[in-house]
């Protein structure tokens, strides 16, 4: 009964600590005017590319943070016109805009008409939630 006991406890402390070790980092909600990026405990340096923003003529991107601890480095990248299922798209493309987040941290820029990517990265191991919009 005792050996039950102590199994038991160690059980439980074996689950709580891999709970509390659980980790995502991953966009939810993605269309062409919106992404959101959610990380609960995202380790430093996980990194993921997403796509397609689509911006008109006269919109703007908007990017705006709501992170409870942590860095995440938001890079949207123009996509290259000739991508294709053949050709795919370049993961290390140019930035046209950049933004270093961390709190309620927010930046906002005017891009060209066209079709954009997303690279998200944690600077720092991170909480929170990233909303990025198109308008």
């Amino acid at each position: 009964m005792k050996k039950t006991a102590v199994f038991a406890v160690f059980l439980l402390i074996v689950l709580t600590l891999t709970a509390c070790g659980k980790s995502e980092f991953a966009v939810n909600g993605n269309t062409e005017k919106h992404m959101t990026i959610t990380a609960k405990n995202a380790e430093k340096d996980a990194s993921f590319m997403v796509g397609t923003l689509e911006v008109d003529d006269g919109e703007e991107i908007e990017i705006s943070s709501n992170l409870e601890k942590g860095q995440i480095k938001v890079e949207i990248v123009r996509e290259d016109e000739t991508e294709s299922v053949e050709k795919l798209p370049d993961l290390k493309g140019e930035a046209v805009i950049t933004a270093n987040l961390v709190r309620t941290d927010s930046t906002s820029g005017t891009v060209p008409p066209g079709s954009y990517m997303l690279r998200a990265t944690c600077q720092e191991k991170a909480t929170g939630t990233v909303e990025i919009s198109v308008g």
